[in-house]
């Protein structure tokens, strides 16, 4: 590219996706994932759970926010994953839409990583305004 490195982003970008949490999409992640959780496959389990019907694993969302940020930090330079970590807050159900949301919130040049440093806080909101995971992530940017 020719725009300089420490260009391609800057404090304040922010980028989302929409995410459909259906029976389907949760069974195949679960499954995908190793995770057997009845909560996650069985909609009778779910029915009699605390939270009413099937709910999603957290790791799916988490799977999500952090294939987005890669992506898109990637369509500027070499992305390299560094740190995250995640809160839930709120299980997200059957049947939910999720606006995965991510923030840049510093950057700097770093010379001994030959790139960006890229901090991110990121959030998934339910369709009723509901947080149901924040998360933080660092990451690299190079040519």
């Amino acid at each position: 590219m020719s725009i300089p490195l420490n260009e391609r982003i800057s404090r304040g970008d922010t980028f989302a996706l929409h995410h459909r949490y259906d029976e389907a999409d949760i069974a195949d992640f679960a499954n995908r994932s190793g995770d057997r959780n009845p909560v996650h496959h069985d909609a009778a389990f779910g029915r009699r759970s605390r939270f009413g019907k099937r709910i999603a694993g957290a790791e799916q969302t988490i799977s999500l926010m952090l294939g987005m940020a890669a992506t898109w930090l990637a369509e500027r330079g070499t992305a390299i994953g560094l740190g995250c970590s995640f809160r839930f807050t709120a299980a997200v159900r059957e049947g939910d839409e999720l606006e995965l949301r991510w923030r840049v919130t510093d950057t700097w040049y770093k010379d001994s990583l030959r790139g960006v440093l890229v901090l991110f806080e990121g959030t998934a909101t339910n369709q009723d305004g509901l947080v149901a995971v924040r998360g933080n992530l660092e990451m690299l940017l190079q040519e």
